[in-house]
């Protein structure tokens, strides 16, 4: 017959039993959870801004020079107009706007012209860069290189221009290529820049 103590024993043995069944049991199904990585959501407007900028980079070739010789060398100028509250421009309304500026949409971006000579670009900001009647955006670029117009210094105040017209229709706010606020030494450190792409395109024009 079995006393208290013994009873005692068993209970105990069985308890001890249950609790190292119990964490073995549970380190078993920790070791064969999911484990799930966690990413980064990437801020889009960032990755659009990059791309953008390769886009202006690489793919606005404004003369055939750019693509045939190794030593030539653009002087891109690049603005952005970004919506100020994030909404989408009106792409009916966008359009509008770039015809009574008599832009011509080509390639899936829109040419300003003085004169049947390219001045500068209007482009969609975002993915993929291009625009067309399915086009959402709430921001475009506009880009010109000041080694190939005729007149550098007239091409910016073109550019400052339309974007000082396009801010006040759209609420958008002026920014340079890396979409930082336009400020007025931006703007003349911009010009000074025309200023002495005229100066060596004069040179080179009598040399």
């Amino acid at each position: 017959m079995q006393t208290n103590s013994d009873i005692y024993l068993i209970g105990l043995s069985i308890a001890i039993f249950l609790v190292i069944t119990f964490f073995f049991l549970k380190k078993i199904a920790s070791s064969n959870e999911l484990k799930v990585k966690i990413e980064e959501v990437p801020d889009l407007f960032d990755e659009d801004a990059e791309e953008a900028e390769r886009r202006s980079q690489s793919s606005f070739n404004f003369s055939e020079k750019s693509k045939d010789s190794h030593d030539y060398e653009q002087e891109l100028i690049v603005f952005n107009l970004i919506s100020m509250d994030g909404s989408l421009y009106a792409m009916d309304q966008l359009f509008g706007f770039l015809a009574n500026y008599n832009a011509k949409l080509r390639n899936g971006y829109f040419s300003y012209t003085n004169n049947n000579k390219e001045i500068f670009r209007v482009a969609n900001a975002l993915k993929p860069g291009t625009f067309d009647t399915d086009t959402s955006s709430h921001a475009i670029l506009l880009v010109a290189d000041l080694n190939d117009v005729d007149d550098a210094t007239l091409t910016v105040n073109l550019m400052l221009e339309f974007a000082t017209q396009f801010s006040e229709n759209f609420h958008a706010s002026i920014c340079d290529g890396n979409r930082l606020p336009l400020t007025k030494q931006m703007i003349s450190h911009i010009k000074s820049t025309a200023q002495e792409a005229s100066r060596l395109k004069q040179v080179s024009d009598f040399a």
